[in-house]
Parts: C-alpha cells; sequence; structure tokens
C-alpha cells in the first residue's frame, strides 16, 4: 500500500517528517488488521461455542438439577470475563468493531475502504493544520488504485502543486519508487474509448460513432518532466525519471515513435501493474532524499486545526 505524500496543494502530514511516518503508516495498517482478523475469528469461534453450549445445556437439563447448576456457573464467569475483555478492547479500539455476521473477505474490504479514508486525512492534514479535502477523493477510483495496489515501498504525488519561479503549476501523476521517478499522465475516458496519438499537440478519442479533439498528455509529460528534472539536477540526484500514459479504461493507437514514452492502457494496463507492485527494494536513502526535495517546491494551502486555535 504506497505513501500518499501529496494531494493537490493540501497539507501533508509527510511533509514534517517524511523518515518517521512511512513506517508508522505501514506498522499502523499491520497492527490494525491483525487486530480486525483475530477479533473477527474469535467472534466466530464464540458464535460456534454458543451453539454448541446451548446443545449442551438441553442434554444436561434433562440429567438432572446438580449439572444444570454448575452449567450456569460457568456460562456466567464466562460472560463476565468476555465483558471485561471487552472493556479493555473498547478503551484501545473503540471505533474498530467487527461484525461477525461478514466473511473475512468483507471485513478486509470494510478494512481498505477505512484505510483509504485514513490516507486522505494523512494527505490533508498535519498535527497542527489541515486543508479542505475535496469529497471527489473519496470517490476517485484512480488515487485508490495508486494508493491501494502499489507497495509499501512507493511514494504517491497525486495532482500536486508546484511552486515555480512564483507561480503554481499543477502536475498530474508522481510515482517516487526506489529506483526511479515515474511520471504519470492520465488519459481518462469512457469505457470504450480508442484514443489515436495523432500529434504531439492532439490527439482523437473515438466513442462509439462519434470523434472528439484532446489535448495530447505528451504535453502534461513534458510539463512534469521539465519541473522535476531541473529540481533534482540541482541537488544532484542521478535518479531516472520515466514517462508513462495511461489510459485505465480506453485503448490508445497510434503510438508516436522516438518519444521515449511508455502507453498503459486495457490491454497491458495488467502486467504494468504486477511489475510496479513485484518491486522487492527497500525504500532507499536516494528515494527518501528525491521526496523530500520535491515537496519542498509544493505548495500548501491550509488552515490551523480547530482544536488547535485559541477560544
Amino acid at each position: 500500500m504506497a505513501h500518499l505524500i501529496k494531494l493537490e496543494d493540501y497539507v501533508s502530514r509527510y511533509q514534517s517528517d517524511l523518515h518517521r511516518y512511512p513506517s508508522q503508516f505501514t506498522r499502523m495498517k499491520k497492527e490494525r488488521w491483525e487486530f480486525l482478523k483475530t477479533e473477527w475469528e474469535r467472534l466466530q469461534q464464540a458464535d460456534h461455542t454458543n451453539i454448541e453450549e446451548s446443545r449442551d445445556e438441553v442434554l444436561i437439563e434433562k440429567e438432572g438439577s446438580f449439572f444444570s447448576q454448575a452449567v450456569r456457573k460457568m456460562k456466567s464467569w464466562k460472560a463476565k470475563r468476555s465483558q471485561s475483555n471487552m472493556e479493555e478492547l473498547d478503551v484501545e479500539e473503540e471505533k474498530e468493531k467487527v461484525d461477525p455476521s461478514l466473511s473475512l473477505e468483507q471485513v478486509k474490504e470494510r478494512f481498505l475502504q477505512e484505510l483509504f479514508h485514513s490516507q486522505l486525512r494523512w494527505a490533508s492534514s498535519s498535527l497542527l493544520e489541515e486543508s479542505s479535502l475535496h469529497p471527489r477523493y473519496k470517490r476517485d477510483e484512480v488515487l485508490r488504485f495508486f494508493t491501494q495496489h502499489l507497495p509499501d515501498n512507493f511514494f504517491v504525488m497525486y495532482r500536486p502543486v508546484f511552486y515555480i519561479k512564483k507561480a503554481p503549476i499543477e502536475l498530474d501523476i508522481i510515482l517516487i519508487t526506489p529506483n526511479e521517478v515515474i511520471c504519470v499522465a492520465l488519459l481518462d475516458g469512457h469505457k470504450h474509448s480508442i484514443f489515436e496519438a495523432s500529434s504531439e499537440r492532439f490527439w482523437t478519442e473515438y466513442i462509439d460513432q462519434t470523434k472528439k479533439k484532446r489535448i495530447s498528455p505528451l504535453l502534461s509529460l513534458s510539463r512534469m518532466s521539465g519541473v522535476i528534472k531541473p529540481i533534482l539536477e540541482a541537488e544532484e540526484l542521478s535518479i531516472p525519471i520515466r514517462k508513462v500514459v495511461l489510459s485505465p479504461n480506453g485503448l490508445i493507437d497510434g503510438h508516436l515513435t522516438g518519444k521515449n514514452v511508455e502507453f498503459i492502457d486495457q490491454r497491458n494496463k495488467a502486467d504494468w501493474h504486477y511489475k510496479l507492485a513485484k518491486n522487492p527494494s527497500p525504500i532507499k536513502h536516494q528515494q527518501l532524499k528525491t521526496a523530500e526535495v520535491l515537496l519542498g517546491y509544493t505548495h500548501t494551502m491550509a488552515f490551523q486545526r480547530m482544536e488547535n486555535q485559541e477560544t
């Protein structure tokens, strides 16, 4: 699960301490999932045990009152112990409630959804400040793909706003991996869109029987590399920069040659994702330095958090 270190011009928790928060978020994610999984298994076992005890109670009632009283005492002791454990649990994990009627896969899906919201909070707030998160990001499937389907050793900058020569410049998507920086220009379209790479400036999108002119994503890639490359060179960082045009729903036809650009669409998206997800390298010093330098050039709009304001 990648780290969303910058979202638009929002304040990010990672900006204050990039060396601390990646490991903290990864640890939190693992601990919360282990708790949910263990609690779900405990509730499943408890349901099974209750059924078995109910059957045994019916049989024991027929055997005599002595055994009935012993069973009632044992059940009362178990109930008090369980209640005590749940009270301790509520203190530590007040917001974590597990529905035993759900399957483990459903519990995991809810956990991932909640974790996605946590990623958004970390990318739009710090301990002292916060930014106004636009509701659209909670429904942004592309953002969710990049944050939840890439490994822990990836940093994601999603539509970051850089401040260059006293002017804000909004970019597309930047992936900072242990070995390279990947600039991704998103080519969004309909499910049956076919994009024709006709020139550097304009492309054509065909949808069923209609067509319309689209601004070439190569311009976005050129803008991103034009911003990132001089920044890294000034800091003497030699990490490679790769360029990708991504059309997650459509098809790209007529690739332009000699542009050193990778084109990803419906046909090869799964293979591209597989290669990214299998990156075995841990987070590297040069990767952290690259992310810190780029974050230092981003624009931030934030206000003081309510709980920190004086009354």
